[in-house]
């Protein structure tokens, strides 16, 4: 009887490559592989760079989108405060309100100011008030009326800076995205507009206050 001797042949995983089962001396040992293989690395680390660098493009985004959002906030919070300030004195105005004219900074120029004569009950004497924006900061002051207090052409001329700091009765923080025009005066009615800055250009805030203590 004729024994046929077989070299020893590896049996393959049923699960692929990751393992090869070799028959030795009729014993049949198991070999697994470790770790992962220079490609499988490559793919990995591939596909951690596009998942990073999205989220970091998300996270600029956002973070863009919200310092606009917060600017956006801190403009339009300026335009409010100016907007009741000005609502505010002018509302109270009085008792009695007889004169009130436009300041201009110059003779073309634009009206950064609004001057008006109030006359108190039981007092002889009349004061001027003054309500005007400069360098981003709204101020109010006020005096005893004079004759050069308003011009025959209900113009005034340039804002004058008082010597006496003590007639100051108002100055607000400053604002650094606002502006402020005096447009006319008619009818009891004060028009103004007030110029928001922002990235996108310049908006235009318009609005009026009606006094009602006007002569």
């Amino acid at each position: 009887m004729n024994l046929e001797i077989q070299k020893p042949r590896d049996i393959e995983s049923p699960s692929g490559n990751n393992l090869r089962i070799p028959r030795v001396n009729g014993v049949v040992v198991v070999k697994r592989r470790i770790g992962m293989t220079l490609v499988e690395l490559t793919v990995v680390m591939i596909v951690f760079t596009i998942v990073l660098s999205s989220v970091l493009l998300m996270f600029t985004d956002l973070t863009r989108r919200s310092n606009i959002a917060l600017g956006e906030v801190e403009r339009y919070s300026e335009l409010f405060k100016v907007d009741s300030i000005i609502q505010a004195e002018l509302s109270k105005a009085g008792p009695n309100v007889e004169k009130i004219t436009l300041v201009r900074e110059s003779e073309e120029g634009p009206a950064r100011g609004l001057r008006y004569m109030v006359s108190l009950p039981f007092v002889r004497d009349k004061v001027t008030k003054q309500l005007y924006i400069d360098e981003g900061r709204l101020f109010i002051w006020e005096k005893q009326s004079g004759q050069g207090d308003f011009p025959a052409d209900s113009t005034a001329d340039v804002i004058e800076s008082l010597d006496n700091s003590e007639n100051i009765i108002f100055s607000s923080s400053s604002f650094d995205h606002v502006d402020l025009e005096f447009e006319a005066v008619s009818g009891g009615s004060v028009s103004y507009s007030i110029m928001l800055s922002s990235p996108d250009g310049t908006r235009t805030h318009r609005s009026s206050v009606r006094l009602i203590n006007v002569k």
